[in-house]
């Protein structure tokens, strides 16, 4: 039984119909509604939801260059978020499938110049060590695996860069979010695709910046206490590092969206640090 149609059993949603062998189950906003009846989907979320091209099947054609996703090229040290610190993201607008800092993890990586990763090189190669992964084509099937790894009661939170506003930022704080986090970032295919996974030993970070012209806004960040798992030229490539040396982070970027447990954002809500 494919994991879409367990999931939509898991929550009782028989009753809206469907065959699991169709192209659509349910309609996303439906099957939102059906998990977390009377609460909106975050735009930020439904904004990911948008396809590329009608009806396109997964063929490895990446989106116009100016409808791709732009990320933050850094990774840096757990020990750089403190107050004060600067930081250049370097964002990229590129042609890769893949966002550019997990990277590290496929395991036959290729140069940073490479202009995508296939369908094949991200979803449909074994895991790294520490990481639990899978590629969602649909809202349904993200909900999921997200609800599979935290239980129901979670939310998903976005970064939010002013892209082409600032490249450099200055770290206001860092409010830990606890070391249970899954990650989905949508992919540069014409049609919906999600690299959801769940990487062992991390803590997430929400962290409140101030952009160069005073601006402020935030940015989710997530360290890998071990590293492991990672491949070793791709973490040398984008930080210097060797695997299992180092607590190494890196920022999401807004085009991912990460879920946690509502608790540990209402405990950053509660503080009084969850930035405006």
């Amino acid at each position: 039984m494919e994991f879409r149609c367990a999931v939509a059993m898991l929550f009782t949603l028989a009753l809206v119909g469907g065959s699991c062998h169709g192209r659509e189950l349910i309609p996303d906003e439906d099957y939102w509604q059906a998990v977390w009846p009377n609460t909106p989907i975050p735009n930020t979320l439904k904004d990911l939801l948008k396809p590329g091209a009608e009806d396109s099947e997964i063929n490895n054609v990446p989106m116009k260059v100016e409808d791709t996703p732009q990320y933050p090229n850094i990774f840096f040290f757990e020990n750089e978020l403190f107050p004060g610190k600067k930081m250049n993201m370097k964002f990229i607008k590129h042609l890769s499938a893949q966002p550019i800092g997990e990277r590290a993890w496929v395991k036959q990586v290729k140069s940073l110049g490479t202009p995508s990763f296939t369908f094949e090189d991200l979803c449909l190669s074994g895991a790294a060590k520490g990481e639990d992964k899978f590629c969602a084509k649909s809202l349904a099937t993200l909900i999921g695996f997200a609800v599979s790894k935290l239980g129901k009661n979670i939310q998903p939170l976005s970064s939010s860069f002013l892209i082409n506003q600032s490249d450099e930022y200055t770290i206001e704080g860092a409010q830990n979010l606890g070391d249970k986090a899954v990650m989905c970032h949508r992919l540069n295919f014409q049609s919906t695709v999600f690299y959801c996974h769940e990487i062992h030993a991390t803590t997430a970070y929400l962290v409140p910046l101030v952009a160069a012209d005073g601006t402020r806004t935030q940015a989710l960040a997530v360290c890998h206490h071990d590293t492991t798992g990672m491949n070793a030229e791709g973490l040398y490539e984008l930080i210097k590092s060797k695997p299992g040396t180092d607590t190494v982070c890196h920022f999401l970027g807004n085009k991912s969206v990460m879920w946690v447990p509502n608790l540990a954002v209402n405990n950053v809500y509660n503080n009084g640090n969850m930035a405006n």
